[in-house]
């Protein structure tokens, strides 16, 4: 099959690294909350995440879906998360998404930009799999978590 016909458009993927490993979110909603509370659309497990960390919106653009995102430090109300947003070694307070970019959420949670064509359909499978919350729950681990130096617990 040639790939000019195929049926849906290329997106973003969010591929997530915390306290339980690795998940990935594939970008298709206008908007996105990340943080350390179970309110948030995109949860983060770890003590030096913000509750309301970052804010991802959809925003007009000039990719094959017709849009791009944009990612926000800090929380709907204009409040900066406390340990930072940092894109490709950098603190930011906004930046557009692009592939291969490096999305730090404070000093121990990334996440990797890839899109959908460059992943395999075995491999987005397994990266979207719901997080495995066995044992003791991911928040209870994520206060256990010694904090990094020069950051704070939010």
């Amino acid at each position: 099959m040639d790939a000019s016909v195929h049926s849906s458009p290329v997106r973003l993927v969010l591929i997530f690294t915390d306290q339980l490993g690795q998940r990935g979110v594939v970008l298709n909603n206008i908007y996105y909350s990340v943080g350390r509370s179970p309110t948030n659309h995109i949860r983060l497990y770890d003590s030096c995440v913000s509750r309301e960390h970052a804010l991802i919106i959809r925003i007009p653009g000039e990719s094959q879906a017709g849009y791009s995102y944009m990612v926000f430090d800090g929380s709907p109300g204009s409040r900066r998360s406390t340990n930072g947003l940092f894109v490709n070694g950098k603190a930011v307070l906004s930046h557009r998404l692009k592939p291969f970019d490096k999305i730090g959420f404070g000093p121990n949670v990334t996440a990797i930009v890839e899109t959908t064509d460059r992943l395999s359909p075995e491999t987005l499978a397994n990266l979207l799999q719901p997080p495995s919350l066995t044992g003791s729950t991911a928040l209870e681990e994520a206060k256990d978590t010694k904090e990094a130096k020069g950051f704070t617990a939010a």
